[in-house]
């Protein structure tokens, strides 16, 4: 697991050499964290690519990045584990010269010489981003992967194109003004994330999952989807055949995951997700494997350490706690160096810092993680409560009512400052517009006017509905049943709270301390399967990952099933009436966010108060608004 960075002239005049090396220097310097083993660039007249490495696949030198082929055609830096390199490198064995390492990223080159690039890409079972250049065409390939576990962003001008794993090290070679991106805060705003290909910052941008973008020598530029998890299969499986198929796809996603030269760690929570993780690691013949769960000392209601224990007292694991306080929490908000260049809108980010941070300073490189388990199994209440609103505004006559609720609510719902996600649902319904966008939902359209300052002018847009129909589109296009409306809401969920926020908090914490998390439930093959599965399959009696306790009923301690959902999360609810308010209310009353006019900071002052007043709960959206402050004073001059 890597930092990958670098500069392609796709028209005009060559690299200035000298010039260029600097700024690869600069940038490789600014994202050393996430490859502190090993540094390489390399310049060419119209390329420049550098490479900062975290060495866990093949330790030798021999395997720095970048990379190139034995006839220097093909030039590639990369990010990321192909986890069957293994099987690919023994189907290229014997076609053309014989391999100098034992790395995934020489089986990455061969491959493309040898399948071409949409070829290997369908054939390479892992995460990755990567920048490939074909000498003997011109071209440069920007890839990502299916589900986006690795981040890749990119900017042009001047006939340049630059692109980084991380903002901070793309802003040392692009030379672009840093400014707000406006469509990008409406977006932030109602999904508290900004979907690909766009950003937060003006010009800037990112690589959807699951596609490659193509940069020809005179200009020529071509974005290509090579993955949807919607694969049509013949016949949906009887219950009992879809058990053992995922048992078998679980087994196999774990498994891959444990290709490793350097130890491999766990994070436990408690929850069936991780915990099964833990069985398919025991299953697989490893011992010893350390599990980290984090708690919190003077907030026992988040505590799940109770039920990591009884899974570490079933498996052959060194259970680790790590008890989190509220003034180690305070620490960390106030830190700037934690002030990630692309917010996070989920809290959840603060205790995996600190997991991350154990696990890193025991020594461990690689941690599984049960991300992706919720969304392709139906894992949270609003799935079901999605399903119900996709059903009653389909019924005859619910329409109607809704046009007349939504006309009847305008004025007082245009003051209130509550309520606004059940009334945003009546506008949609009214107006024949997507009702259900997922779990990550901020201020919605009807409580712009009261959350957007002066500088954020109306448009008439609206990207973030734009971008949820275009799922409604993709899912009714690519569904094997686009009727199954509990896997229409399982494809929404993969590709907004899941792919745009959790893996975007994964990847930069984890990364933050040098540590490769890999998620074994986004193993490609696995979500395919999943969404093979009828909904009724996957949610029998509508029970929230019903398929998958039946799976867990059979391995894991009853108690650990059986128990109600807890979800990975943190006290910033409370704590936010208490220890943590003063560094909030300082943010609220000195940002230059309200001060230049994007959010009105009367407003968001209104909220603090009323939630630290105990009248109500806006947490989840004052952290965003918090994280997105914080972002925006340091990182926008």
């Amino acid at each position: 697991m890597c930092g990958i960075f670098g500069v392609f002239a796709q028209g005009g005049a060559p690299l200035d050499p000298d010039r260029v090396r600097g700024e690869l220097q600069a940038a490789g310097e600014a994202i050393a964290h996430r490859g502190p083993d090993a540094s390489g660039i390399v310049v060419r007249p119209r390329l420049g690519f550098g490479h900062r490495r975290l060495s866990i696949l093949d330790l030798n030198v021999r395997s720095n990045q970048p990379m190139s082929s034995p006839d220097q055609s093909v030039l590639v830096t990369y990010n990321g584990e192909i986890y069957n390199f293994r099987e690919l490198r023994s189907q290229l064995e014997g076609e053309g010269p014989g391999f100098s390492t034992t790395s995934d990223t020489e089986v990455l080159i061969r491959g493309y010489q040898r399948w071409g690039l949409a070829g290997l890409l369908a054939r390479a079972a892992g995460m990755f981003a990567f920048a490939l250049y074909d000498g003997t065409s011109g071209r440069l390939y920007l890839a990502r992967d299916r589900a986006g576990k690795k981040p890749l962003y990119w900017a042009q001008g001047d006939g340049r194109i630059y692109f980084c794993s991380e903002l901070q090290g793309l802003f040392k070679l692009w030379p672009g003004p840093r400014r707000l991106n406006p469509q990008g805060l409406e977006s932030y705003l109602a999904l508290k994330f900004v979907p690909a290909p766009g950003t937060l910052f003006d010009g800037v941008n990112k690589v959807p999952p699951g596609h490659y973008l193509e940069f020809g020598p005179e200009g020529q530029t071509r974005c290509v989807e090579y993955w949807n998890p919607l694969v049509k299969r013949g016949g949906g499986p009887a219950q009992g055949q879809a058990l053992e198929m995922v048992e078998r796809a679980l087994d196999l996603a774990v498994r891959r995951r444990l290709v490793s030269d350097v130890p491999v760690c766990v994070f436990l929570s408690g929850g069936i997700d991780s915990s099964l993780i833990v069985d398919r690691i025991a299953a697989a013949g490893a011992r010893g494997t350390a599990a980290y769960t984090v708690g919190y000392g003077d907030m026992p209601g988040y505590n799940e350490f109770e039920y990591a224990r009884l899974v570490a007292r079933k498996y052959p694991v060194d259970h680790r706690e790590i008890n989190i306080s509220s003034r180690e929490v305070l620490g960390v908000l106030q830190d700037d160096a934690m002030v990630l260049d692309d917010p996070i809108s989920d809290w959840v980010w603060v205790p995996l810092h600190f997991l991350s941070r154990r696990a890193r300073a025991d020594g461990f490189k690689v941690v599984l993680l049960g991300e992706g388990a919720d969304e392709i199994f139906v894992g949270y209440d609003v799935m079901l409560k999605g399903l119900s609103q996709l059903e009653r505004f389909s019924k005859p006559g619910w329409q109607a009512l809704a046009r007349c609720a939504y006309a009847l609510g305008r004025p007082l719902y245009a003051l209130t400052h509550r309520g606004h996600r059940r009334f945003d649902l009546l506008r949609r319904a009214a107006r024949d517009l997507p009702v259900y966008w997922g779990s990550s939902i901020g201020f919605p359209a009807t409580q712009r006017h009261q959350i957007a300052g002066p500088a954020l002018v109306e448009t008439g847009r609206d990207p973030a509905g734009e971008f949820i129909a275009g799922l409604y589109r993709r899912y009714a296009q690519a569904a094997a049943d686009p009727s199954d409306l509990l896997n229409l809401v399982s494809f929404i969920e993969f590709y907004t709270k899941m792919g745009e926020v959790l893996l975007h908090r994964v990847d930069r914490v984890s990364m933050r301390h040098s540590l490769e998390a890999r998620a074994p439930f986004l193993d490609h093959e696995l979500c395919e399967l999943a969404f093979s599965l009828p909904g009724n399959v996957k949610c029998p009696g509508r029970r929230l990952k019903g398929l998958l306790k039946e799976i867990a009923l059979k391995r894991l301690p009853s108690e650990v099933v059986t128990r109600p959902k807890m979800g990975f999360s943190f006290p910033f609810k409370e704590w936010l009436r208490g220890p943590l308010a003063p560094a909030v209310q300082s943010v609220f009353a000195d940002s230059g966010l309200f001060r230049d006019g994007w959010l009105d900071g009367a407003f968001c002052r209104a909220l603090l108060r009323e939630h630290q007043q105990g009248r109500a709960d806006h947490a989840s959206r004052l952290w965003m608004i918090y994280s997105l402050a914080r972002w925006y004073d340091r990182w926008l001059p």
